[in-house]
């Protein structure tokens, strides 16, 4: 068997993404931004596609996690929302965000101040979120630790989460051709 010579170009085509090549993707979670006008933001994506597993060939395909950066609008959050089968981790770039945690099951909802360089890793099983309190925009890195992470749940008897149960009753429906 004759191996291949290893070749700069190839690795750089797979393995370097550059922002010059992206672009944000505002309607990547347009649907929470349809119940609400405050879940405004854009994900940019450089490794993997995300939970939401958008079709975007532009990405270095993901082998253990994704990453995307998010931007994050003045006076705009990302709602509470619970992923079961991975951490999720916000590094922030630019701005300042306040990270909501709430446990499965309770009704207090913490609040942490996060600045820029700051990180919060959230574990499986804890619902998270984010909100921009300031009015600045806020820039932050994203990780998944999965190459497709389940769809996330929001909490129960949001218009969210009926929203997602109703897309999953949908989506059945089609897969079952009902």
């Amino acid at each position: 068997m004759s191996e291949e010579k290893f070749s700069v170009e190839a690795f750089e085509k797979k393995y370097v993404a550059r922002l010059k090549d992206r672009t944000l993707d505002w309607n990547v979670l347009k649907f929470q931004e349809e119940i609400d006008p405050a879940y405004r933001r854009a994900q940019m994506r450089y490794i993997g596609r995300g939970a939401t597993a958008n079709n975007d060939s532009n990405v270095i395909a993901a082998e253990h996690f994704t990453l995307s950066t998010m931007v994050l609008p003045a006076g705009c959050m990302g709602p509470l929302h619970l992923h079961d089968d991975v951490e999720e981790v916000f590094f922030v770039i630019k701005g300042s965000v306040t990270a909501l945690i709430q446990e499965e099951g309770e009704s207090e909802v913490h609040e942490i101040i996060l600045n820029e360089r700051d990180c919060i890793s959230s574990p499986p099983g804890v619902y998270r979120g984010l909100r921009n309190d300031t009015e600045e925009e806020a820039l932050m890195l994203v990780m998944l630790g999965a190459v497709k992470p389940n769809l996330p749940t929001y909490p129960k008897g949001s218009a969210l989460e009926e929203l997602r149960i109703k897309r999953a009753i949908e989506r059945e429906a089609i897969i079952n051709g009902k």
